[in-house]
């Protein structure tokens, strides 16, 4: 019987208070379920203003996977707190609750997600460019303390009107030329794919596919319809002709000069990427001149 989440009940539900720090939470509703945690919206006891927080609760046996998926967020979060294109873990706390067991709550800012911003309609190129942009100087201060993103894909990226975008949810980081444990396949480069060592390069991948999704109104390579409207087999068809190899193709309807930069950022061959992200930046920023409504 597995030690992680899936065997242990959740003790914590809607309605609850926890403690975390110095200060009392109610916890919320659930609003994700993940493969080892799940998000709460949350309110602070004493001058709470509803939804403000999240809390992402884990349940697990100390020593665990899952345990040690979560102390790696929890460390690789306090890393990044400096970082304004990362979403800030605010406090945390770890609650044993007798034989091994851990209950483990990460309180967040509660931000739009990417998938909320867009929904599924086209997103405009100036919106992803200002997007990749962010993305790609938090994963820039990622490898400046030698981490690698490990899942980057549009629910994990998420929006404030102040700081614009920042990316979040650190459960696969991984140091660099680590191999990674698990991939969202959807986004995952190909060498992520086949269980090899990632760097920058690999999470430059994901956010070039990302890119390519919100810019198609849902569609990834391959395919002709969002996702939401083809069948599972399809898309699995779809993914396995990206991670075999195929030449990836170009967005109807999108420039030519960010389609090319896409497909870059989209190589088969790691080496055939950018050979740094702040030739990519500036890159990114060089298409600013192409609209007319920039920032409007």
């Amino acid at each position: 019987m597995s030690d992680d989440l899936g065997s242990q009940p959740h003790t914590c539900s809607c309605g609850d208070v926890v403690a975390i720090g110095d200060r009392y939470y109610r916890m919320g509703e659930p609003i994700h379920q993940g493969n080892d945690s799940r998000i709460h919206s949350a309110e602070l006891i004493k001058g709470g203003c509803g939804s403000a927080f999240v809390v992402k609760y884990y349940i697990c046996r100390r020593g665990s996977e899952a345990w040690i998926g979560a102390m790696k967020e929890i460390e690789a979060a306090l890393k990044l707190k400096k970082c304004r294109y990362t979403v800030r873990l605010r406090d945390y706390s770890i609650r044993e609750t007798g034989g091994g067991i851990c209950e483990i709550f990460l309180l967040m800012d509660r931000l739009c997600c990417c998938t909320e911003v867009f929904g599924c309609r086209r997103a405009e190129e100036r919106r992803i460019i200002e997007l990749c942009v962010d993305i790609l100087h938090a994963l820039s201060f990622m490898r400046r303390k030698g981490l690698v993103h490990g899942d980057v894909k549009p629910s994990n990226i998420y929006y404030t009107e102040s700081d614009g975008w920042k990316l979040g949810d650190f459960g696969s980081v991984m140091k660099i030329g680590e191999r990674p444990k698990f991939v969202s396949e959807g986004y995952c480069s190909p060498e992520a794919r086949r269980g090899g060592a990632c760097d920058i390069r690999s999470d430059v991948y994901s956010l070039g596919i990302t890119a390519y999704k919100l810019l198609s109104g849902g569609r990834i390579p391959f395919c002709d319809k969002p996702c939401e409207l083809l069948e599972d087999g399809e898309v699995y068809r779809a993914i396995e002709r990206r991670l075999s190899g195929e030449p990836i193709p170009p967005i109807d309807g999108v420039s030519e000069r960010l389609n090319k930069i896409l497909l870059k950022m989209c190589e088969y061959d790691p080496a055939r990427r950018f050979a740094g992200v702040s030739a990519l930046v500036l890159k990114l920023e060089g298409l600013k001149s192409n609209y007319t409504d920039w920032g409007n």
